[in-house]
């Protein structure tokens, strides 16, 4: 119960009170490494590259999404427009969609 009520409530109060020493100890630690300016400036600095990575990830997600959806998309398609057509109004090159044909042929669909 201690350790989750100092977690929430980081006081020096709350770690002079707890009864591990373990506590204390970290209490003090993590004072002196509020108190360090230049530590508090490289947590920023990861913190913002934490979130541009995590903003980056996201991106790639939705761009794989997109990319998925096309490639699904072009193969419904397949049977009914040329490879050209399908290329320019799916938004694929036509490299792709020649790929996506001759697989679908090899597979004997």
């Amino acid at each position: 119960m201690w350790n989750n009520t100092y977690i929430e409530e980081s006081t020096d109060a709350v770690a002079n009170a707890a009864k591990s020493q373990l506590v204390k100890e970290i209490n003090q630690k993590v004072k002196h490494l509020k108190e360090d300016k230049s530590m508090e400036v490289e947590y920023m600095t990861l913190l913002e590259r934490d979130r541009e990575k995590f903003q980056e990830g996201i991106e790639k997600g939705i761009e794989k999404g997109i990319e998925k959806g096309k490639v699904e998309a072009a193969r419904a398609l397949l049977d009914i427009l040329d490879d050209e057509t399908i290329a320019s109004k799916i938004g694929l090159p036509l490299e792709k969609v020649k790929f996506l044909r001759k697989e679908k042929c090899d597979n004997g669909q």
